[in-house]
């Protein structure tokens, strides 16, 4: 029975690791590459001169700052772009920033709209690599449902791998160590007792 079992897990820890290999590949690749990030963030502009405006109710309208920071991003990038894909504010930082496709983004003063930053992360487009976030934009999804099962599987997948990898490693030393006490009572009860051999006393 033991035996059985070692063999099934050894069977699918082989099969689930060569299927999935290149999958695992590419996330430890991409988690090793999110441990730099910041060294694929590329700044495009950056004024220290222009501060925040902290109160809200200066801020101009958000879409006529979407207007001026899609404008300027297009000016500085020469890109086409229309209109932002997300908006994110923190009013009590004072911060609105605009981000677009191919992982640009735009900070700008909510009282003036003047350019604050701008910078392209492509750590976010490794990030979504990482965890599959890619798989719903190749498909023009943005459900999360290909990400979400994307990351079912590798994860199920990854705890099967350890699991199993720790019993095919620990099951036949077990039973090495089983077999060998099991030998060594088997001799011991195969020995005679001294007291009943001839002569002895």
């Amino acid at each position: 029975m033991a035996n059985q079992l070692l063999n099934t897990s050894r069977n699918w820890h082989r099969k689930i690791a060569s299927i999935l290999f290149i999958f695992f590949f590419i996330i430890g690749l991409t988690g090793l590459m999110l441990g730099w990030k910041s060294l694929f963030t590329k700044t495009i502009f950056d004024n220290k001169t222009i501060k925040p405006e902290a109160s809200y109710r200066k801020w101009l309208p958000l879409d006529s700052l979407e207007k001026l920071a899609t404008a300027s991003l297009n000016k500085m990038t020469s890109k086409h772009y229309k209109e932002a894909e997300n908006i994110q504010l923190k009013p009590s930082k004072g911060l609105i920033t605009f981000t677009y496709k191919d992982y640009y983004s735009i900070q700008v003063n909510g009282a003036t709209g003047a350019t604050m930053h701008v910078e392209q992360k492509l750590g976010t487009w490794i990030q979504d690599i990482h965890d599959g976030a890619i798989i719903d934009g190749m498909f023009g999804g943005k459900t999360g449902v290909s990400k979400s099962t994307y990351t079912t599987i590798m994860a199920l997948s990854l705890l099967f791998l350890t699991v199993s990898g720790f019993y095919l490693w620990y099951k036949p030393k077990q039973l090495k160590r089983t077999k060998k006490l099991y030998e060594i009572r088997t001799k011991n009860l195969a020995m005679p007792d001294a007291s009943m051999v001839p002569g002895s006393k």
